[in-house]
């Protein structure tokens, strides 16, 4: 199994008369399907835009660049495992300490 992973916003709606159905369109679930097509079997691959959102609590290596058809070429990252409480702390305070010592500048 491969799975593409990605954000933001979509249009969704209701289809059909007799057998209705529920969908969602849009340029954020075509790159999310464009990740599983170039994906890797049992990997979850994700956008480099992603990754901000996602790396306190994901190991996510860089898999590099892949070309994706109607966009070129993009960096892709992997999600391996989801990282421990512990590594979650330290890199959200490591976070807000960074946050804190930028704004003292």
């Amino acid at each position: 199994m491969k799975i593409g992973f990605n954000y933001g916003p979509v249009t969704d709606g209701i289809i059909g008369q007799n057998k209705v159905l529920y969908d969602i369109w849009g340029d954020t679930v075509n790159l999310a399907s464009r990740m599983m097509s170039t994906g890797v079997v049992g990997r979850i691959q994700l956008p480099d835009a992603c990754v901000p959102f996602l790396i306190d609590h994901f190991k996510l290596p860089k898999r590099g660049k892949v070309r994706v058809k109607g966009k070129g070429e993009i960096v892709t990252h992997f999600s391996v495992e989801r990282k421990t409480p512990e590594q979650i702390k330290i890199n959200i305070e490591n976070r807000a300490a960074k946050k804190i010592n930028s704004t003292d500048a």
